[in-house]
């Protein structure tokens, strides 16, 4: 359908207002009378109250209480028209005026219809050409704004496919806009008996119909979000909203999706799939942690069963075995376990510990194994979160659930559980007592000796023994800058201080610093104090000659 030329009429005299919307109704079917006012003033609170859109003005210039040029320069204030104005032979300054501050074409009365019609059909011409100008606009706008979305997806997938990432490879993720993220990964349950039935070139047909279903899903969303593959059939979604939005809607919104896409993945593939969603967080840089987390969250279906959502309030509801799979003597054994480290007491821990790894051993199912380690992780780290919310009981859990496919045999099993179970009481023995030094200042001097190094969140929070987002959060609290901020700033000034050694070449210092990548690394000194290294060391130079 044609888009209509929409047009305003304000003239004092009803009759000749009339006449002129009856000229332009019948120049053509593109023209559209949008309003018609008696007076300039009247026009005025309309246009305001109602945001009445238009594309062109045409006014009488003298009218009582405010004048069509008045009219004109204070609607150019809000929006972009064109217009013309209708005026006595006796009005010739009023047209000069008029002219001058931007009005297309005026009309002398009485009104010749034919020149009427010429004047509108070259007005219409600019109003048609503004059009497709402003259609180029949106169009270049639209490919910028993909292009755009094409890269934040390629950071966002090497973000989730890579290990330990150097915090100076993240600076990307300062140019997502500011507000709340959640972060959810969807995996497909019971894969391996899947590839059994299916062909491997089946994936294609079912990563495609996986790709329909998200892509009519978030066309309902009210949120941002970003979707990319992981492993296999697995995929990640990120959402972002502003502060604005109320942390529980956000909330409700992220599982509104995940138990949606469940139910349809259950309808119209032949697969179920669980899903772990992210607590909530404002620095991106912290995504690499929590990538880890949902990794971890995703583990509990061995324990609890597939086609679920599992997060951090999963979490805290540790203590609750919904599954039973654990038979009750273990379960029992385990409850012994936790009771003596609320008591405080490593012999009996460890005596504990003995008799619940000889109960799992007699196990005969390597399942029922699995899933009592499993069950045992979850008791011992829900132990620890209820008493600091700090420790990282996601690193903890990762760890331990992966204890029975990394070892070869029971009697490595029980090594490795006393090896992780030593761990446990060194983070409970250290969170216990009161720490003289500040875990900030303990974490800003570990980044400053390791500056060459490959620096992660996780590194610098396992020096504390902090949950990776909790330190994040706690960390811009205590500084008043985020963990990157400070890693940036420190490598840089460290960087200044050797480029005034005439020995380094750029990418040396570069090298000492962190950056692998002396072009990346000159970019970010130049945004950070307005110059090049080179360009700094040139004029250090010259101030010492």
């Amino acid at each position: 359908m044609r888009r209509k030329i929409k047009t305003i009429v304000v003239d004092d005299e009803p009759r000749l207002r009339r006449g002129v919307e009856k000229l332009v109704r019948s120049i053509g079917e593109e023209w559209e009378i949008v309003g018609g006012f008696n007076s300039a003033i009247e026009c005025l609170e309309t246009c305001q109250t109602q945001e009445l859109s238009f594309d062109l003005l045409i006014t009488d210039v003298k009218m009582p209480g405010m004048d069509g040029l008045t009219l004109i320069n204070k609607l150019k204030e809000v929006t972009n028209f064109h217009s013309v104005v209708i005026s006595g032979y006796d009005d010739f300054t009023f047209l000069q005026t008029a002219i001058r501050e931007g009005a297309s074409d005026y009309l002398i009365k009485p009104i010749d219809r034919e020149e009427f019609k010429n004047q509108l059909m070259e007005i219409k011409k600019k109003i048609v050409s503004q059009w497709q100008d402003l259609k180029l606009i949106k169009d270049m706008e639209v490919k910028a704004s993909q292009l755009s979305y094409v890269k934040q997806l390629q950071k966002l997938s090497e973000l989730t496919w890579q290990q330990e990432i150097d915090l100076s490879l993240l600076e990307w993720t300062k140019d997502f806009p500011s507000g709340q993220y959640r972060l959810l990964y969807f995996s497909m349950d019971n894969l391996s008996n899947k590839l059994k039935t299916y062909q491997k070139e089946d994936w294609g047909i079912w990563n495609f119909a996986i790709d329909n279903i998200c892509d009519e899903m978030e066309n309902d969303l009210t949120l941002q979000s970003w979707r990319w593959p992981g492993e296999d059939l697995s995929f990640w979604v990120l959402f972002h909203t502003d502060e604005e939005m109320d942390r529980e809607i956000f909330v409700d919104h992220c599982f509104q999706f995940a138990d949606q896409l469940k139910k349809n993945m259950r309808q119209f593939t032949p697969f179920t799939c669980s899903v772990a969603i992210s607590r909530k967080i404002k620095d991106l840089a912290l995504l690499t942690s929590i990538k880890e987390e949902l990794l971890t969250y995703i583990q509990f279906r061995l324990v609890y069963g597939g086609n679920q959502v599992f997060s951090d309030e999963s979490v805290k509801k540790w203590n609750e075995d919904k599954s039973g799979t654990v038979n009750k003597k273990i379960g029992n054994q385990i409850e012994r376990v936790v009771f003596s480290l609320d008591n405080k007491r490593k012999k009996q821990t460890k005596h504990e510990i003995a008799g619940l790894l000889t109960m799992i051993e007699s196990l005969e199912s390597p399942k029922e194994i699995e899933q009592s380690i499993h069950m045992f992780g979850i008791k011992v780290i829900n132990f620890m979160i209820n008493r600091s919310q700090a420790i990282d009981g996601m690193s903890l859990m990762n760890e331990v659930s992966g204890l029975t496919t990394r070892t070869a045999n029971l009697f490595e099993l029980r090594n490795k559980v006393y090896e992780w179970m030593k761990k446990v009481l060194n983070i409970l023995e250290l969170n216990n007592k009161e720490m003289t030094d500040n875990p900030i200042d303990i974490a800003k001097q570990w980044i400053v000796n390791h500056l060459d190094k490959n620096i992660t969140i996780q590194k610098i929070a396992d020096n504390v023994y902090m949950n990776p987002t909790y330190f994040c959060e706690y960390f811009k609290n205590q500084t008043g800058e985020t963990v990157l901020d400070f890693v940036t700033r420190v490598r840089l000034e460290k960087a200044r201080d050797l480029l005034t050694s005439k020995d380094l070449k750029i990418y040396d210092v570069s090298e000492m610093v962190g950056y692998t990548n002396a072009k990346y690394f000159s970019k970010l000194f130049k945004k950070y104090y307005g110059e090049t290294p080179s360009q700094y060391k040139d004029k250090l130079i010259m101030e010492q000659s």
